[in-house]
């Protein structure tokens, strides 16, 4: 990477890697989401869907056999491209991915992102795990392929947003639909004007991981192991200018083991107001329940941070108890039936975007898994290679 590229926004081109319609039962059902929003039901149906769903790839759990458990993952997709089940694109484009599900629209380009380890344009907002970094890593590692797109978004956006506007007025390229009800289609941009033009464009902006930040760190490992490999500088991504096609912003809910209503009540330290019951219609509320009864807390200082932010940094200490064992939940009905008399769920409200854009522009990092953007881009429409 050259000192001239790598304070810049960078997305390129690539040869994309995609399933062959008539080779799969259809390609919407060779599709998944991403790894960490899957649930085991669901693995099971989308296992069972297709001898070549996507999540025989990218979650065969089976931790006992260590960084081997990918082994048999990476052979598989090998024998997809060798007999054809998988083909790779004749020539570098940029793809404009639009998925519609419900009334939520995710748009934008996929191609391959510029890795920026000094944070100077693209920009992480939550920590990570380092064990699911790890086991990013070595998915990738193993196949040699980037299979799950991370999401990013920009504001602002004129010539990149106007392609992107411009192609979905052709016919696509690929078209896609999924067990949930999604509509997916891609189209190409490969013009070299519309390219140069683009990437000219996106050269003056910052992006935000808004999710994945799990596989963006894996892609900074690899590079990190293997800095002159070509392909290892970039990572596959989809940039969404987030003024013309708003992403939706989402909490995730926790339940954390030894947490209980009583505790709560008992321990919650000055600056918030504990309530009974669970309380609708209060901003930057916390609401914990063990199943049978709520408390809700709300701030009375004020607060621009994030409530997840001050849950770690203030209550959880506050309370006593620690928060390696919390598990986290996107669907608030999961949490609730795991809570119970010393296991609480706790329901939190999003972070509006402001306050993630503010926090992400300081260099502040939010706790793992403090956001859920969406909608995701589906796992298995495209995906890239390293050689």
């Amino acid at each position: 990477m050259s000192e001239a590229s790598a304070g810049v926004l960078r997305l390129e081109p690539l040869r994309a890697w995609r399933f062959v319609a008539g080779k799969v039962s259809a390609l919407g059902a060779v599709t998944s989401p991403p790894y960490d929003v899957l649930e085991p039901a669901l693995v099971r149906r989308l296992t069972d869907a297709d001898l070549h769903n996507m999540v025989r790839l990218i979650l065969p759990r089976d931790p006992g056999l260590g960084p081997s458990r990918y082994d048999e993952p990476a052979r598989r997709l090998s024998g997809w491209q060798r007999d054809g089940v998988v083909i790779q694109d004749v020539r570098p484009s940029l793809y404009v991915y639009e998925q519609q599900y419900g009334d939520a629209v995710l748009c934008g380009l996929v191609g391959s992102l510029g890795l920026d380890p000094a944070r100077r344009v693209v920009l992480p907002h939550e920590d990570v795990m380092p064990h699911w970094v790890d086991d990013r890593f070595e998915l990738m590692e193993a196949t040699d392929a980037d299979l799950e797109p991370i999401l990013l978004a920009y504001g602002g956006g004129g010539v990149a947003s106007d392609a992107v506007d411009a192609a979905r007025a052709g016919e696509p390229w690929l078209v896609a639909d999924t067990e949930n009800g999604a509509h997916h289609q891609i189209w190409r941009i490969d013009d070299p004007a519309v390219l140069a033009a683009i990437a000219q464009e996106l050269a003056g902006h910052e992006a935000l991981i808004a999710d994945g930040h799990h596989r963006y760190a894996a892609y900074l490992e690899r590079n990190r192991r293997e800095p002159n490999r070509p392909g290892t500088e970039v990572g596959l991504a989809m940039l969404v200018d987030n003024d013309r096609h708003p992403l939706t912003l989402d909490p995730i809910h926790r339940i954390v083991p030894g947490l209980s209503v009583d505790l709560v009540s008992s321990r919650t330290p000055e600056g918030w107001q504990v309530l009974p019951g669970r309380v609708e219609g209060v901003p930057d509320r916390i609401a914990i329940t063990d199943g049978t009864s709520w408390v809700t807390l709300r701030s009375t200082e004020g607060q621009v941070t994030p409530t997840v932010a001050l849950l770690h940094r203030v209550l959880l200490p506050a309370w006593g108890v620690p928060a390696d064992e919390i598990t986290f939940h996107h669907v608030l009905s999961d949490a609730i039936a795991l809570a119970g008399p010393q296991q609480a769920a706790v329901e939190l409200v999003a972070p509006r975007m402001d306050q993630v854009l503010q926090s992400a522009a300081r260099g502040v990092i939010l706790p793992q898994k403090a956001t859920s953007f969406g909608p995701k881009p589906r796992v298995g429409l495209l995906f890239r290679t390293l050689d």
